[in-house]
Protein backbone atom coordinates (compact mmCIF):
# COMPACT_ATOMS: atom_id res chain seq x y z
CA UNK A 1 0.00 0.00 0.00
CA UNK A 2 2.94 2.33 0.59
CA UNK A 3 4.74 1.64 -2.69
CA UNK A 4 2.21 -0.16 -4.87
CA UNK A 5 4.48 -3.21 -4.81
CA UNK A 6 3.80 -6.48 -2.98
CA UNK A 7 5.51 -7.13 0.34
CA UNK A 8 7.65 -10.28 0.52
CA UNK A 9 7.78 -11.78 3.99
CA UNK A 10 9.24 -14.89 5.59
CA UNK A 11 7.40 -16.93 8.22
CA UNK A 12 8.97 -19.78 10.14
CA UNK A 13 7.52 -23.18 9.42
CA UNK A 14 4.23 -24.30 11.02
CA UNK A 15 4.50 -22.18 14.14
CA UNK A 16 5.43 -18.99 12.31
CA UNK A 17 2.50 -19.49 9.96
CA UNK A 18 0.16 -20.00 12.90
CA UNK A 19 1.45 -16.82 14.52
CA UNK A 20 1.10 -14.87 11.27
CA UNK A 21 -2.42 -16.08 10.52
CA UNK A 22 -4.13 -12.99 11.98
CA UNK A 23 -1.98 -10.62 9.95
CA UNK A 24 -2.60 -12.70 6.82
CA UNK A 25 -6.34 -12.51 7.40
CA UNK A 26 -6.09 -8.72 7.76
CA UNK A 27 -4.22 -8.59 4.44
CA UNK A 28 -6.96 -10.70 2.88
CA UNK A 29 -9.73 -8.43 4.18
CA UNK A 30 -7.93 -5.32 2.93
CA UNK A 31 -6.89 -6.73 -0.48
CA UNK A 32 -3.21 -6.21 0.29
CA UNK A 33 -0.82 -7.96 -2.15
CA UNK A 34 1.70 -9.96 -0.20
CA UNK A 35 4.02 -12.88 -1.01
CA UNK A 36 4.43 -15.00 2.12
CA UNK A 37 7.20 -17.60 2.04
CA UNK A 38 7.59 -20.38 4.57
CA UNK A 39 9.38 -23.67 4.95
CA UNK A 40 8.53 -27.14 6.13
CA UNK A 41 10.55 -30.08 7.41
CA UNK A 42 11.85 -32.82 5.11
CA UNK A 43 8.96 -34.38 3.22
CA UNK A 44 11.12 -37.48 2.89
CA UNK A 45 10.45 -39.00 6.32
CA UNK A 46 13.70 -40.97 6.25
CA UNK A 47 15.65 -37.69 6.40
CA UNK A 48 13.92 -36.25 9.46
CA UNK A 49 15.71 -35.70 12.74
CA UNK A 50 14.05 -37.20 15.80
CA UNK A 51 11.13 -35.19 17.17
CA UNK A 52 11.99 -31.65 16.00
CA UNK A 53 11.60 -32.28 12.26
CA UNK A 54 8.47 -34.34 12.80
CA UNK A 55 6.62 -31.55 14.63
CA UNK A 56 7.76 -29.06 11.99
CA UNK A 57 6.50 -30.97 8.95
CA UNK A 58 2.93 -30.68 7.67
CA UNK A 59 0.84 -32.11 4.87
CA UNK A 60 -0.15 -29.65 3.44
CA UNK A 61 1.23 -26.77 5.49
CA UNK A 62 -0.87 -24.12 3.78
CA UNK A 63 -4.06 -25.80 4.95
CA UNK A 64 -4.36 -23.54 8.01
CA UNK A 65 -4.51 -20.33 5.94
CA UNK A 66 -5.82 -21.61 2.59
CA UNK A 67 -9.27 -20.09 3.11
CA UNK A 68 -7.92 -16.53 3.25
CA UNK A 69 -5.14 -16.39 0.69
CA UNK A 70 -5.65 -16.05 -3.05
CA UNK A 71 -3.36 -18.98 -3.85
CA UNK A 72 -0.80 -21.28 -2.28
CA UNK A 73 1.82 -23.71 -3.57
CA UNK A 74 4.45 -26.13 -2.31
CA UNK A 75 6.75 -26.62 -5.32
CA UNK A 76 9.44 -29.27 -5.73
CA UNK A 77 12.60 -28.60 -7.74
CA UNK A 78 14.38 -25.39 -8.68
CA UNK A 79 12.47 -24.82 -11.92
CA UNK A 80 9.17 -25.28 -10.10
CA UNK A 81 10.23 -22.76 -7.47
CA UNK A 82 10.98 -20.13 -10.11
CA UNK A 83 7.63 -20.68 -11.79
CA UNK A 84 5.83 -20.68 -8.45
CA UNK A 85 7.34 -17.36 -7.35
CA UNK A 86 6.48 -15.69 -10.66
CA UNK A 87 2.93 -17.02 -10.54
CA UNK A 88 2.62 -15.88 -6.92
CA UNK A 89 3.54 -12.34 -7.94
CA UNK A 90 1.06 -12.37 -10.80
CA UNK A 91 -1.81 -13.63 -8.64
CA UNK A 92 -1.07 -11.31 -5.71
CA UNK A 93 -1.07 -8.29 -8.02
CA UNK A 94 -4.10 -9.27 -10.12
CA UNK A 95 -7.21 -7.39 -9.02
CA UNK A 96 -8.72 -7.84 -6.57
CA UNK A 97 -5.30 -8.13 -4.99
CA UNK A 98 -4.39 -10.19 -1.95
CA UNK A 99 -1.88 -12.40 -0.13
CA UNK A 100 -0.40 -15.64 -1.49
CA UNK A 101 1.63 -18.31 0.32
CA UNK A 102 4.55 -20.45 -0.85
CA UNK A 103 6.06 -23.31 1.15
CA UNK A 104 9.49 -24.83 0.45
CA UNK A 105 10.77 -28.17 1.74
CA UNK A 106 13.90 -27.66 3.87
CA UNK A 107 15.92 -30.02 1.65
CA UNK A 108 14.89 -28.02 -1.40
CA UNK A 109 16.10 -24.86 0.35
CA UNK A 110 19.45 -26.45 1.21
CA UNK A 111 20.07 -27.95 -2.25
CA UNK A 112 22.46 -26.36 -4.73
CA UNK A 113 21.09 -24.47 -7.69
CA UNK A 114 21.93 -26.27 -10.97
CA UNK A 115 24.69 -24.75 -13.08
CA UNK A 116 23.53 -22.29 -15.72
CA UNK A 117 20.07 -22.14 -14.17
CA UNK A 118 17.94 -20.00 -16.52
CA UNK A 119 16.30 -16.90 -15.06
CA UNK A 120 13.07 -16.11 -16.92
CA UNK A 121 12.54 -12.70 -18.50
CA UNK A 122 10.30 -11.24 -15.80
CA UNK A 123 9.06 -8.46 -18.07
CA UNK A 124 7.02 -11.09 -19.90
CA UNK A 125 5.18 -12.22 -16.77
CA UNK A 126 3.43 -9.05 -15.64
CA UNK A 127 -0.02 -9.20 -14.02
CA UNK A 128 -2.92 -8.87 -16.46
CA UNK A 129 -4.61 -5.53 -16.98
CA UNK A 130 -7.74 -5.16 -14.86
CA UNK A 131 -11.12 -5.70 -16.54
CA UNK A 132 -13.26 -2.75 -17.55
CA UNK A 133 -17.03 -2.67 -17.24
CA UNK A 134 -19.42 -4.23 -19.73
CA UNK A 135 -20.23 -1.58 -22.40
CA UNK A 136 -23.98 -2.16 -22.18
CA UNK A 137 -23.87 -1.87 -18.39
CA UNK A 138 -21.78 1.31 -18.69
CA UNK A 139 -24.45 2.84 -20.93
CA UNK A 140 -27.16 1.77 -18.49
CA UNK A 141 -25.22 3.34 -15.62
CA UNK A 142 -24.65 6.60 -17.51
CA UNK A 143 -28.38 6.89 -18.26
CA UNK A 144 -29.22 6.32 -14.60
CA UNK A 145 -26.80 9.06 -13.55
CA UNK A 146 -28.15 11.56 -16.07
CA UNK A 147 -31.76 10.85 -15.12
CA UNK A 148 -31.23 10.99 -11.34
CA UNK A 149 -32.30 14.07 -9.39
CA UNK A 150 -30.34 13.34 -6.19
CA UNK A 151 -27.51 10.89 -6.96
CA UNK A 152 -24.91 10.16 -4.26
CA UNK A 153 -21.46 8.58 -4.67
CA UNK A 154 -20.15 6.35 -1.86
CA UNK A 155 -16.52 5.37 -2.40
CA UNK A 156 -13.74 3.38 -0.75
CA UNK A 157 -10.05 2.96 -1.51
CA UNK A 158 -9.99 4.72 -4.88
CA UNK A 159 -6.81 6.58 -3.98
CA UNK A 160 -4.92 3.29 -3.90
CA UNK A 161 -5.25 2.93 -7.67
CA UNK A 162 -3.41 5.25 -10.08
CA UNK A 163 -5.86 7.82 -11.39
CA UNK A 164 -8.59 6.76 -8.96
CA UNK A 165 -9.08 10.08 -7.22
CA UNK A 166 -8.94 11.97 -10.52
CA UNK A 167 -11.57 9.71 -12.10
CA UNK A 168 -13.86 10.17 -9.11
CA UNK A 169 -13.39 13.93 -9.08
CA UNK A 170 -14.09 14.22 -12.82
CA UNK A 171 -17.40 12.36 -12.61
CA UNK A 172 -18.50 14.04 -9.37
CA UNK A 173 -17.76 17.55 -10.66
CA UNK A 174 -19.34 16.90 -14.05
CA UNK A 175 -22.67 15.92 -12.49
CA UNK A 176 -22.44 17.78 -9.18
CA UNK A 177 -22.68 14.55 -7.18
CA UNK A 178 -21.97 14.66 -3.42
CA UNK A 179 -19.35 12.14 -2.30
CA UNK A 180 -19.28 10.10 0.92
CA UNK A 181 -16.04 8.32 1.81
CA UNK A 182 -16.08 4.90 3.45
CA UNK A 183 -13.14 3.26 5.21
CA UNK A 184 -9.74 4.74 5.99
CA UNK A 185 -8.18 5.09 2.54
CA UNK A 186 -8.02 8.33 0.56
CA UNK A 187 -10.53 9.03 -2.20
CA UNK A 188 -11.13 12.78 -2.55
CA UNK A 189 -9.59 15.83 -0.86
CA UNK A 190 -11.42 16.31 2.42
CA UNK A 191 -11.75 20.04 1.73
CA UNK A 192 -13.34 19.48 -1.69
CA UNK A 193 -16.82 21.08 -1.73
CA UNK A 194 -18.43 17.84 -2.95
CA UNK A 195 -16.98 15.82 -0.07
CA UNK A 196 -19.88 15.50 2.38
CA UNK A 197 -18.49 12.69 4.52
CA UNK A 198 -19.96 13.05 7.98
CA UNK A 199 -23.40 14.13 6.79
CA UNK A 200 -24.38 10.68 5.56
CA UNK A 201 -27.93 10.65 6.92
CA UNK A 202 -28.66 14.17 5.68
CA UNK A 203 -27.36 13.45 2.19
CA UNK A 204 -28.81 9.96 1.74
CA UNK A 205 -32.34 10.63 3.02
CA UNK A 206 -33.44 12.14 -0.32
CA UNK A 207 -31.19 10.10 -2.64
CA UNK A 208 -32.87 8.53 -5.66
CA UNK A 209 -29.65 6.87 -6.90
CA UNK A 210 -26.77 5.61 -4.76
CA UNK A 211 -23.58 4.65 -6.58
CA UNK A 212 -20.99 2.63 -4.64
CA UNK A 213 -17.47 2.30 -6.03
CA UNK A 214 -14.97 -0.02 -4.35
CA UNK A 215 -17.13 -0.29 -1.22
CA UNK A 216 -16.76 -3.63 0.56
CA UNK A 217 -19.51 -3.34 3.17
CA UNK A 218 -22.28 -1.56 1.28
CA UNK A 219 -24.87 -2.29 3.97
CA UNK A 220 -22.84 -0.35 6.54
CA UNK A 221 -22.91 2.77 4.37
CA UNK A 222 -26.68 2.65 3.87
CA UNK A 223 -27.79 2.00 7.46
CA UNK A 224 -27.34 3.28 11.00
CA UNK A 225 -27.77 1.68 14.39
CA UNK A 226 -31.07 1.94 16.23
CA UNK A 227 -30.35 2.17 19.94
CA UNK A 228 -33.03 1.29 22.46
CA UNK A 229 -33.44 3.77 25.33
CA UNK A 230 -31.07 3.08 28.20
CA UNK A 231 -28.67 0.84 26.27
CA UNK A 232 -26.20 3.42 24.98
CA UNK A 233 -22.81 3.39 26.77
CA UNK A 234 -22.34 6.79 28.35
CA UNK A 235 -19.62 9.13 27.17
CA UNK A 236 -19.40 7.92 23.57
CA UNK A 237 -19.13 10.62 20.89
CA UNK A 238 -21.54 8.61 18.75
CA UNK A 239 -24.57 6.93 20.27
CA UNK A 240 -23.61 3.30 20.67
CA UNK A 241 -22.94 2.81 16.98
CA UNK A 242 -21.95 -0.80 16.50
CA UNK A 243 -23.06 -1.95 19.95
CA UNK A 244 -26.54 -3.15 19.00
CA UNK A 245 -28.08 -5.43 16.40
CA UNK A 246 -30.94 -3.21 15.21
CA UNK A 247 -30.37 -1.01 12.16
CA UNK A 248 -32.46 1.25 9.96
CA UNK A 249 -32.02 2.29 6.35
CA UNK A 250 -30.67 5.74 5.51
CA UNK A 251 -32.03 5.73 1.96
CA UNK A 252 -35.67 6.13 0.95
CA UNK A 253 -37.66 3.19 -0.30
CA UNK A 254 -37.42 3.03 -4.06
CA UNK A 255 -33.93 4.52 -4.33
CA UNK A 256 -31.90 2.80 -7.03
CA UNK A 257 -28.52 1.22 -6.35
CA UNK A 258 -25.51 0.99 -8.67
CA UNK A 259 -22.56 -1.18 -7.60
CA UNK A 260 -19.09 -0.78 -9.12
CA UNK A 261 -16.11 -2.95 -8.29
CA UNK A 262 -14.37 -6.31 -8.43
CA UNK A 263 -15.27 -7.71 -5.01
CA UNK A 264 -17.42 -10.44 -6.55
CA UNK A 265 -14.20 -12.01 -7.84
CA UNK A 266 -12.90 -12.33 -4.28
CA UNK A 267 -15.82 -14.15 -2.65
CA UNK A 268 -14.78 -17.25 -0.71
CA UNK A 269 -16.95 -19.72 1.19
CA UNK A 270 -15.14 -19.78 4.55
CA UNK A 271 -15.46 -16.17 5.72
CA UNK A 272 -18.61 -14.09 5.30
CA UNK A 273 -16.50 -11.00 4.63
CA UNK A 274 -18.44 -10.50 1.38
CA UNK A 275 -21.24 -8.90 3.44
CA UNK A 276 -25.00 -8.82 3.01
CA UNK A 277 -26.49 -9.57 -0.41
CA UNK A 278 -28.06 -6.34 -1.65
CA UNK A 279 -30.04 -5.59 -4.80
CA UNK A 280 -28.41 -3.66 -7.61
CA UNK A 281 -30.31 -1.92 -10.39
CA UNK A 282 -26.99 -1.54 -12.22
CA UNK A 283 -24.14 -3.92 -11.39
CA UNK A 284 -20.85 -2.96 -13.02
CA UNK A 285 -18.26 -5.67 -12.50
CA UNK A 286 -14.98 -3.99 -13.37
CA UNK A 287 -12.05 -1.90 -12.21
CA UNK A 288 -13.48 1.12 -10.41
CA UNK A 289 -11.15 3.63 -12.05
CA UNK A 290 -11.88 2.42 -15.58
CA UNK A 291 -15.61 2.28 -14.95
CA UNK A 292 -15.74 5.79 -13.48
CA UNK A 293 -13.79 7.15 -16.46
CA UNK A 294 -16.16 5.45 -18.92
CA UNK A 295 -19.19 6.75 -17.05
CA UNK A 296 -17.79 10.29 -17.11
CA UNK A 297 -17.04 10.06 -20.83
CA UNK A 298 -20.55 8.87 -21.68
CA UNK A 299 -22.21 11.42 -19.43
CA UNK A 300 -20.05 14.22 -20.86
CA UNK A 301 -21.20 13.33 -24.35
CA UNK A 302 -24.88 13.05 -23.45
CA UNK A 303 -25.61 15.70 -20.82
CA UNK A 304 -28.00 18.44 -21.95
CA UNK A 305 -28.70 21.94 -20.64
CA UNK A 306 -31.23 20.64 -18.14
CA UNK A 307 -28.71 18.12 -16.85
CA UNK A 308 -26.07 20.82 -16.45
CA UNK A 309 -28.53 22.96 -14.49
CA UNK A 310 -29.35 20.07 -12.15
CA UNK A 311 -25.64 19.37 -11.71
CA UNK A 312 -24.96 23.00 -10.83
CA UNK A 313 -27.81 23.07 -8.30
CA UNK A 314 -26.63 19.83 -6.69
CA UNK A 315 -23.06 21.08 -6.45
CA UNK A 316 -24.23 24.27 -4.72
CA UNK A 317 -26.32 22.26 -2.25
CA UNK A 318 -23.42 19.87 -1.58
CA UNK A 319 -21.10 22.82 -0.98
CA UNK A 320 -23.48 24.17 1.66
CA UNK A 321 -23.55 20.76 3.36
CA UNK A 322 -19.76 20.54 3.18
CA UNK A 323 -19.31 23.99 4.71
CA UNK A 324 -21.80 23.14 7.44
CA UNK A 325 -19.79 20.02 8.32
CA UNK A 326 -16.59 22.02 8.48
CA UNK A 327 -18.11 24.67 10.72
CA UNK A 328 -19.78 22.11 12.97
CA UNK A 329 -16.50 20.25 13.35
CA UNK A 330 -14.61 23.39 14.37
CA UNK A 331 -17.32 24.33 16.85
CA UNK A 332 -17.45 20.83 18.36
CA UNK A 333 -13.69 20.72 18.87
CA UNK A 334 -13.56 24.16 20.47
CA UNK A 335 -16.68 24.08 22.61
CA UNK A 336 -17.14 20.40 23.41
CA UNK A 337 -13.89 18.49 23.18
CA UNK A 338 -10.93 20.83 23.68
CA UNK A 339 -10.76 21.04 27.46
CA UNK A 340 -12.02 17.59 28.38
CA UNK A 341 -10.07 15.30 30.71
CA UNK A 342 -8.71 12.77 29.88
CA UNK A 343 -7.66 14.17 26.51
CA UNK A 344 -10.36 13.80 23.87
CA UNK A 345 -9.77 12.09 20.55
CA UNK A 346 -10.57 15.36 18.77
CA UNK A 347 -7.98 17.27 20.82
CA UNK A 348 -5.32 14.65 20.14
CA UNK A 349 -6.04 14.77 16.40
CA UNK A 350 -5.75 18.56 16.48
CA UNK A 351 -2.44 18.49 18.34
CA UNK A 352 -0.93 15.96 15.94
CA UNK A 353 -2.02 18.06 12.96
CA UNK A 354 -0.45 21.20 14.39
CA UNK A 355 2.81 19.28 14.78
CA UNK A 356 2.97 17.77 11.28
CA UNK A 357 1.03 20.10 8.97
CA UNK A 358 4.18 21.78 7.61
CA UNK A 359 5.89 18.42 7.04
CA UNK A 360 5.69 15.95 4.17
CA UNK A 361 3.70 13.58 6.36
CA UNK A 362 2.06 10.19 5.87
CA UNK A 363 -0.21 8.33 8.27
CA UNK A 364 1.23 4.82 8.06
CA UNK A 365 -1.30 3.27 10.42
CA UNK A 366 -4.21 4.06 12.69
CA UNK A 367 -7.21 6.29 13.04
CA UNK A 368 -8.74 8.62 15.60
CA UNK A 369 -12.40 7.75 15.04
CA UNK A 370 -12.29 9.77 11.82
CA UNK A 371 -11.17 13.03 13.44
CA UNK A 372 -7.96 12.99 11.41
CA UNK A 373 -10.03 13.13 8.22
CA UNK A 374 -12.12 15.98 9.56
CA UNK A 375 -9.31 18.11 11.00
CA UNK A 376 -6.26 17.42 8.85
CA UNK A 377 -5.87 18.75 5.32
CA UNK A 378 -5.71 15.74 3.03
CA UNK A 379 -5.10 16.52 -0.63
CA UNK A 380 -3.74 13.36 -2.21
CA UNK A 381 -3.37 9.61 -1.81
CA UNK A 382 0.21 9.83 -0.52
CA UNK A 383 -1.03 10.72 2.98
CA UNK A 384 -2.76 7.45 3.91
CA UNK A 385 -1.53 3.86 4.05
CA UNK A 386 -3.76 1.85 6.38
CA UNK A 387 -6.39 2.32 9.04
CA UNK A 388 -6.69 0.58 12.37
CA UNK A 389 -9.10 -1.96 13.77
CA UNK A 390 -7.25 -5.25 14.08
CA UNK A 391 -5.45 -6.27 17.25
CA UNK A 392 -1.78 -7.23 17.24
CA UNK A 393 -1.04 -5.99 13.73
CA UNK A 394 -0.67 -2.20 14.08
CA UNK A 395 3.08 -1.94 14.61
CA UNK A 396 3.80 -4.45 11.87
CA UNK A 397 1.77 -2.47 9.34
CA UNK A 398 3.30 0.82 10.48
CA UNK A 399 6.88 -0.46 10.36
CA UNK A 400 6.39 -2.02 6.94
CA UNK A 401 5.16 1.27 5.50
CA UNK A 402 7.75 3.38 7.33
CA UNK A 403 10.49 1.05 6.10
CA UNK A 404 9.33 1.64 2.54
CA UNK A 405 9.61 5.40 3.10
CA UNK A 406 12.98 5.23 4.84
CA UNK A 407 15.50 7.24 2.89
CA UNK A 408 12.89 9.85 1.96
CA UNK A 409 11.96 13.03 3.80
CA UNK A 410 8.50 11.79 4.66
CA UNK A 411 7.45 11.99 8.30
CA UNK A 412 5.73 8.70 9.08
CA UNK A 413 3.09 8.89 11.81
CA UNK A 414 1.50 5.87 13.48
CA UNK A 415 -1.48 6.18 15.81
CA UNK A 416 -0.95 3.15 18.00
CA UNK A 417 -3.63 1.68 20.26
CA UNK A 418 -2.41 0.55 23.67
CA UNK A 419 -3.99 -2.91 23.66
CA UNK A 420 -2.74 -3.55 20.14
CA UNK A 421 0.87 -2.76 21.11
CA UNK A 422 0.69 -5.06 24.14
CA UNK A 423 0.30 -7.96 21.70
CA UNK A 424 3.58 -7.11 19.97
CA UNK A 425 5.70 -5.07 22.39
CA UNK A 426 8.82 -6.64 20.87
CA UNK A 427 8.10 -4.73 17.67
CA UNK A 428 9.65 -1.71 19.37
CA UNK A 429 12.94 -3.62 19.44
CA UNK A 430 12.61 -4.21 15.69
CA UNK A 431 11.92 -0.53 15.02
CA UNK A 432 14.90 0.44 17.15
CA UNK A 433 17.28 -2.16 15.75
CA UNK A 434 16.58 -1.15 12.16
CA UNK A 435 16.37 2.60 12.85
CA UNK A 436 12.92 2.87 11.30
CA UNK A 437 12.04 6.57 11.59
CA UNK A 438 8.43 7.08 12.61
CA UNK A 439 6.47 9.03 15.17
CA UNK A 440 4.42 6.63 17.27
CA UNK A 441 1.57 8.40 19.06
CA UNK A 442 -0.11 6.20 21.65
CA UNK A 443 -3.89 6.19 21.84
CA UNK A 444 -3.72 5.00 25.41
CA UNK A 445 -7.27 4.62 26.69
CA UNK A 446 -6.18 1.81 29.03
CA UNK A 447 -8.84 -0.51 27.74
CA UNK A 448 -9.97 -2.87 25.02
CA UNK A 449 -12.86 -0.45 24.80
CA UNK A 450 -14.77 -2.09 21.96
CA UNK A 451 -15.62 -4.86 24.41
CA UNK A 452 -16.39 -2.39 27.19
CA UNK A 453 -18.94 -0.76 24.90
CA UNK A 454 -20.63 -4.07 24.12
CA UNK A 455 -20.65 -5.13 27.75
CA UNK A 456 -22.01 -1.78 28.89
CA UNK A 457 -24.85 -1.94 26.36
CA UNK A 458 -25.80 -5.49 27.37
CA UNK A 459 -25.51 -4.73 31.09
CA UNK A 460 -27.74 -1.67 30.84
CA UNK A 461 -30.24 -3.55 28.70
CA UNK A 462 -30.47 -6.22 31.42
CA UNK A 463 -30.57 -3.59 34.18
CA UNK A 464 -27.50 -4.94 35.95
CA UNK A 465 -24.71 -3.18 37.81
CA UNK A 466 -21.99 -1.59 35.69
CA UNK A 467 -19.29 -2.43 38.22
CA UNK A 468 -17.99 -5.44 36.31
CA UNK A 469 -18.17 -4.29 32.67
CA UNK A 470 -14.39 -3.78 32.59
CA UNK A 471 -13.47 -7.23 33.85
CA UNK A 472 -11.03 -8.83 31.43
CA UNK A 473 -10.85 -5.82 29.13
CA UNK A 474 -9.71 -2.86 31.26
CA UNK A 475 -5.93 -2.31 31.08
CA UNK A 476 -5.46 -0.82 34.55
CA UNK A 477 -3.68 -2.07 37.67
CA UNK A 478 -0.95 -1.70 36.52
CA UNK A 479 -1.21 1.18 34.06
CA UNK A 480 1.29 0.45 31.30
CA UNK A 481 4.02 3.08 30.94
CA UNK A 482 4.66 2.88 27.20
CA UNK A 483 7.32 5.60 27.27
CA UNK A 484 9.41 3.56 29.70
CA UNK A 485 8.76 0.46 27.60
CA UNK A 486 10.04 2.33 24.54
CA UNK A 487 13.14 3.51 26.36
CA UNK A 488 13.98 -0.07 27.32
CA UNK A 489 14.37 -0.73 23.58
CA UNK A 490 16.41 2.46 23.06
CA UNK A 491 13.44 4.20 21.44
CA UNK A 492 12.92 7.83 22.43
CA UNK A 493 9.87 7.91 24.69
CA UNK A 494 7.93 10.63 26.48
CA UNK A 495 4.91 10.30 28.76
CA UNK A 496 2.51 9.13 29.92
CA UNK A 497 0.89 12.50 29.23
CA UNK A 498 -2.31 13.22 31.16
CA UNK A 499 -2.46 16.98 30.54
CA UNK A 500 -3.46 17.84 26.96
CA UNK A 501 -1.53 21.10 27.23
CA UNK A 502 1.72 19.08 27.32
CA UNK A 503 1.06 17.14 24.11
CA UNK A 504 2.32 19.81 21.70
CA UNK A 505 5.79 20.06 23.25
CA UNK A 506 6.09 16.27 23.45
CA UNK A 507 5.17 15.86 19.79
CA UNK A 508 7.75 18.46 18.77
CA UNK A 509 10.48 16.58 20.65
CA UNK A 510 9.45 13.29 19.11
CA UNK A 511 9.28 14.84 15.66
CA UNK A 512 12.80 16.21 16.09
CA UNK A 513 14.10 12.69 16.80
CA UNK A 514 12.34 11.28 13.74
CA UNK A 515 13.47 14.05 11.37
CA UNK A 516 17.00 14.74 12.54
CA UNK A 517 18.15 11.46 14.07
CA UNK A 518 16.11 9.27 11.66
CA UNK A 519 15.01 7.03 14.51
CA UNK A 520 11.65 6.02 15.99
CA UNK A 521 10.04 8.05 18.77
CA UNK A 522 7.03 7.29 20.96
CA UNK A 523 4.69 9.79 22.63
CA UNK A 524 2.39 8.17 25.19
CA UNK A 525 -0.88 10.12 25.48
CA UNK A 526 -3.56 9.01 27.94
CA UNK A 527 -6.95 9.63 26.32
CA UNK A 528 -10.68 9.13 26.56
CA UNK A 529 -12.17 5.77 25.53
CA UNK A 530 -13.19 6.95 22.06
Amino acid sequence: LATGKPLATLVHNIVGLQHASKAIYEAWLNSVPMIIIGGTGPLDASHRRPWIDWIHTAQVQSQIIRDYVKWDDQPQGAASVAESVIRAYQIAMTEPRGPVYLCFDVELQESRLPDNFPIPDLSRFQPPAPPAGNPAAISQGARALLEAERPVLIVEGLGRSPGGSEALQTLAELLGIPVIEQGNAYNLPNHHPLNVTGANAEVLKDADLVVTAGVKDIEATLTRAVVAPGTAPSGLPRAASGYGRAFESLIPEGAKLMQIGLHDYGVRAWSSSYGKLLPADVHLLGNEVLVLKDLADQCQGSIDAGGRKRASDRAAWAKDVHNSIQQRTKTDVKERWWDQTPTSTARLASEIWEAIKEEDWVLVHGSLSGWEKRLWKVEDESRWVAGGGGTGTGMGVAMGAALAFRGTNKVCVSIQNDGDLLYTAGSLWTASHHDIPMLIVMFNNRSYYQDVGHQTAITQMRERSLETVGVGVDLVGPDTDFATLAKSFNVYGVGPIHDAAEISAALKKGLDVVKNQRKPALVDTVVQPR
